[in-house]
Parts: structure tokens; C-alpha cells; sequence
């Protein structure tokens, strides 16, 4: 498959995706998630099947979800959304957490779930829990995401339906 990476860096997690997608044979491409004329323009170039955001600090353009199906890689649990959410989690004692593959629609984080991997939180600065837990999680979920992607006929969960815990929630 062509996938499109958007993504604000080429971070740890993107790279490990990277790696992972592209030892199962995908054609991966990266784009840097500057502006929406750039995303739309690498769009139009590359052609994908599929459009993974490893890590943006912005939502992607309407121009390209309504067309293409784009999940999102949100570092925290089914329900939650908003910006730091790895910090959230640290900052209010969670004792475990998570990642949530959804799709890009109108509402920030709050598109239907595609997957979601949980683990549990250790006393550690937030790059370490990043680079390892979230990283380790958010893999099983994205290829889990993809495979569904590709087998097609998968139905993404709708978030209201997802969030069976209660915990997750909108955050400033």
C-alpha cells in the first residue's frame, strides 16, 4: 500500500512506523505538516491509499480528510482529546494509559476509532514514557489499523460507543 506520512517531525515514534510498515512491503512517504497548500500539494504527488499522522500539532485540512481516509495517532486513551494528553496522564497520576488510532473528521480527536493499545504508566519523565511505552503502544495500534485498512470492510468504532471507561474526555 502508499501510505503518506503527515507528521510536525520525523520523531522516534515516526521513524519506528516508518521502519515497521516499511519492512511489511508498504511504500511509505513522509511529509512535513507545515502548511495546508504543502499537505495538500504532497498529497496530489504522492497518490496514497492511506494517510497516517504519526505526531501533528494541528489539525489536518478538510481538503484531504474528506477525500482520503487519514488516521490519527493520539497518545491517550479511548475518549480522551485534546493537546497533552501524555502530560495530562503524568500530571493527574494515571495508572495506565494509552493510544488511540482514530479518524481525522471536523472534530479534533474525535473521529471513529480504528484501534486502541493500553499500558501501564511507570514513574519516568514523559520522553522515556514516549519513547517507550507510547511508542511500543502506538506500533501494535497503527499496524493493527492498517491491516484493518487493508483487508477492507472494517467499520471504525464511533467514539461515543468506544468509551466504556469513562475516563477518557476533552481537554483544554
Amino acid at each position: 500500500m502508499r501510505i503518506l506520512f503527515l507528521t510536525h517531525t520525523f520523531n522516534s515514534l515516526t521513524q519506528r512506523l516508518y521502519c515497521e510498515l516499511s519492512e511489511r512491503g508498504h511504500l511509505v512517504s513522509i511529509e512535513f505538516d507545515i502548511a495546508d497548500p504543502v499537505a495538500e500539494e504532497a498529497v496530489a504527488l504522492f497518490r496514497p491509499d492511506l494517510i497516517v499522522a504519526p505526531y501533528l500539532r494541528r489539525a489536518i485540512p478538510e481538503s484531504i480528510w474528506k477525500q482520503h481516509t487519514c488516521l490519527i495517532v493520539h497518545p491517550g486513551i479511548v475518549g480522551d482529546r485534546g493537546p497533552s494528553a501524555l502530560d495530562w496522564a503524568i500530571q493527574e497520576g494515571e495508572p495506565t494509559w494509552g493510544v488511540t488510532v482514530l479518524q481525522a473528521t471536523g472534530e479534533m480527536d474525535g473521529g471513529p476509532i480504528w484501534a486502541s493499545e493500553t499500558f501501564t504508566m511507570r514513574q519516568a519523565k514523559k520522553s522515556s514514557l514516549y519513547r517507550h511505552e507510547v511508542s511500543e503502544a502506538a506500533t501494535r495500534a497503527v499496524l493493527k489499523a492498517v491491516e484493518r485498512f487493508a483487508a477492507g470492510g472494517f467499520v471504525p468504532t464511533p467514539l461515543a460507543a468506544g468509551d466504556r471507561s469513562g475516563r477518557g474526555r476533552q481537554r483544554p
